[in-house]
């Protein structure tokens, strides 16, 4: 069985290269960007450039002291990936086609608004959302002008970012080391690396930008790691991300049926599939969303 599962570990890693979907949170947000430190460059300087705290900086590149080496690389986090936002919310209906009117209603008052379909206890649900916002006082007037133009359902509520384990998209390569541990065996090909935990089946699967060693594609497989704080059942799932946006059924080993849940926000994506028993883990897969 474990040389199966470690045959499905390789088919998973190369189908979920492929397409996503994507919706996005009524916000444009700015992409992870590295410099190259430059003669003069102190990581309090680097810190007030791009208004981000030097402890951010020093977790983001794996800094263990502020002493920073002229050449090297140093990744300039998106912080608005990293802490929650506040959605505005204009409504939630169990209709997709009322959900529309309500976008090309505001539409028509100039307020940008999408749909976003949430999966709860079943059913589907279309929220429409006007914004996504890191101030909740901005997410506050976004409400007020919501009900001055008659949504009188507006709400806000709070999102986290998507994460495993404590590590988002973005987050430096060296950082799995401090949230999994140091692995057994480390294979490398190219810009992926595979590292192994337990057994004999990979623990970490990464995509990392050669650039600045910037994660861009996170897979975990709980039943190889020795990490506990890992989700490794459907209902911890659904209590630690809370209601999806998707699932899906979808064709797993030995032409069984396994379940995909699917998160998508910030331009994150996180993929759960569940194995065929409709309760175990089998895989978390965090990305960039195209």
């Amino acid at each position: 069985m474990k040389k199966i599962k470690r045959f499905m570990q390789v088919v998973l890693c190369t189908v979920l290269m492929g397409s996503l979907f994507y919706f996005g949170n009524g916000k444009a947000f700015a992409e992870d960007q590295s410099i190259t430190i430059k003669k003069g460059d102190t990581l309090y300087s680097i810190s007030k450039k791009y208004n981000i705290p030097i402890d951010v900086l020093k977790e983001y590149n794996h800094l263990t002291s502020n002493k920073i080496m002229l050449g090297k690389t140093l990744i300039i986090p998106d912080l608005e990936q990293t802490k929650p936002l506040y959605v505005a919310v204009a409504g939630s209906f169990s209709k997709k086609s009322n959900a529309d009117k309500r976008v090309a209603f505001l539409k028509k008052k100039d307020i940008e608004a999408i749909v976003v379909k949430k999966v709860i206890d079943g059913k589907n649900y279309y929220r429409v959302q006007a914004g996504a916002f890191a101030s909740k006082s901005k997410a506050e007037k976004m409400i007020t002008k919501l009900k001055k133009n008659g949504i009188k359902d507006a709400f806000f509520l709070t999102e986290k970012p998507l994460q495993i384990n404590g590590v988002t998209v973005g987050t430096h390569y060296n950082l799995l080391f401090d949230k999994f541990g140091q692995p057994t065996k480390t294979e490398n090909d190219k810009n992926n690396r595979s590292l192994y935990y337990k057994d004999e089946g990979v623990g970490v699967r990464v995509t990392i930008n050669p650039a600045n060693n910037a994660i861009e594609q996170l897979q975990v497989y709980p039943e190889f790691l020795k990490a506990a704080s890992i989700p490794t059942e459907k209902d911890k799932i659904l209590k630690a991300y809370g209601n999806p946006n998707e699932i899906n059924i979808v064709s797993c080993y030995e032409s069984a049926n396994c379940e995909q849940i699917i998160y998508q926000f910030n331009k994150s994506q996180l993929i759960i599939q569940i194995d065929r028993d409709g309760k175990t883990v089998q895989y978390l897969d965090l990305r960039k969303a195209k």
